[in-house]
């Protein structure tokens, strides 16, 4: 059965340590810092193929977690970096943050997309060093590597997608113009989950053909099995609207039935209502009466596209897939010449947010986290470098500007320091 729905959780890895090292060596006095940097974590990447159909491998493997770097080493020994971890996927994958923002669109063969990024290896005490400061006792810890919570959802990529009611002949015309084997019987909802088939034509031209289940009234209110799977049709450029004419006395029952499908598409989904429809009137083999064909004049004249077609017998299924072909260049070319999409203006975010609570001043934000982490607290020289990026990024400046007075307590993403104070020692705080 198809999965088209998933949710993971991604891990790329955390840079490895930096590295606190002075080079001893005999008969040389005073030899200096030899402190190398550590590796840098491992991305974990999303790519695209067709060779993968469904996200069933992520029901039983939710979570995926790239390597940490290794750390740094004296003698200037650089840690090796993590080997980055990629995600196959099907193409037409959607993947949504945890707020409902899409993120990537995986619309094409072998593309490669970073989404998870690992995090930079700490800085070895050889990088800090200079022309005052000869011997620093300082080195970073390593970047944490990106955590995030996906959805995944798989949308077929399909030039042209059939719909019509339960055993309105859908699986069997795939059949026929493809090679596609979808199970064909008597009885509704055969079909239980969608298929694809490629129609060829002559010249070299071809097109992707989709079935999903059929869909019955009030689909949209959960009925049936189709409103599930329509989803994979929304990429579609054009739709196949089929009508079995075998069992109907009554034009206005004909009219019933594209009313009802349409209506259904429109309930799931804006989008249908901008792709072009073909309509086919199904099964006019098994049809007693030729009252069928009034009723095509009578849809011509409301400017209906509409065909009569046996996939039994073959009738009519070269003029309808040389009509669907003219729909789909047709749809192609729109599509081409296209008016360009405005340019998005994205405004740059706050590098940190200050709040007064009781006794505590509370700074947060993603870039002060992070060096929090990077930071050894229990080094001295770690310790006064921070208070330097805090003075650098205007964080001190703000707290005083909020009523921040010696001996208060700071609270940086969860590391408490106390402006002007002493911590245990002989250490001293911002």
């Amino acid at each position: 059965m198809i999965i088209d729905e998933a949710t993971i959780t991604v891990e790329a890895g955390a840079g490895g340590n930096g590295c606190v090292s002075f080079r001893r060596e005999k008969y040389v006095p005073r030899g200096g810092p030899n402190g190398g940097n550590g590796g840098r974590g491992g991305d974990i990447f999303l790519e695209a193929r067709t060779d993968v159909g469904t996200l069933v491998d992520f029901v039983y493997r939710p979570l995926y977690r790239a390597r940490h770097g290794e750390h740094g080493k004296g003698k200037n020994q650089h840690g090796k970096d993590a080997e980055p971890v990629t995600i196959r996927v099907p193409v037409g994958t959607l993947v949504w943050g945890e707020n409902g923002e899409l993120v990537v669109d995986m619309d094409r063969d072998g593309m490669r997309f970073l989404l998870a990024r690992g995090g930079r290896g700490g800085r070895g005490n050889t990088t800090f060093t200079t022309s005052t400061q000869r011997a620093p006792r300082l080195a970073e810890r390593g970047e944490p590597g990106e955590t995030k919570t996906l959805r995944l959802e798989l949308k077929l990529l399909a030039d042209v997608g059939i719909v019509g009611f339960p055993n309105a002949g859908k699986s069997t015309l795939l059949s026929r113009v493809t090679r596609a084997l979808p199970k064909i019987a008597d009885y509704p909802f055969t079909t239980l989950e969608p298929q694809l088939g490629v129609v060829r034509l002559p010249e070299g031209r071809s097109f992707v053909l989709a079935d999903v289940p059929g869909l019955i009234e009030g689909a949209s209110q959960g009925k049936g099995l189709g409103i599930r799977f329509l989803r994979h049709l929304e990429r579609t450029k054009v739709l196949l609207h089929l009508v079995e004419v075998a069992t109907l006395t009554r034009y206005s029952e004909l009219e019933s039935r594209v009313r009802t499908i349409r209506r259904e598409l429109q309930r799931h989904s804006p989008v249908f209502s901008a792709v072009p429809e073909l309509l086919a009137l199904t099964k006019v083999d098994a049809v007693s009466r030729l009252d069928y064909r009034k009723w095509m004049e009578k849809l011509r004249k409301k400017g209906e596209r509409v065909l009569a077609i046996s996939a039994v017998t073959g009738e009519g299924l070269d003029r309808l897939l040389e009509e669907a072909w003219k729909m789909l260049s047709q749809s192609r070319r729109e599509v081409v010449f296209a008016p360009p999409i405005p340019e998005t203006v994205y405004q740059a975010k706050a590098r940190f947010h200050v709040e007064k609570g009781e006794g505590v001043f509370y700074v947060t934000g993603d870039e002060i986290k992070k060096w929090v982490v990077m930071t050894n607290f229990n080094s001295r020289d770690a310790l006064e470098r921070f208070e330097k990026i805090l003075q650098r990024m205007g964080v001190l400046k703000e707290l005083k500007k909020m009523g921040l007075r010696e001996g208060d307590t700071i609270d940086c993403g969860g590391q408490q320091l106390v402006f002007g104070g002493e911590r245990p020692g002989g250490r001293h705080g911002t």
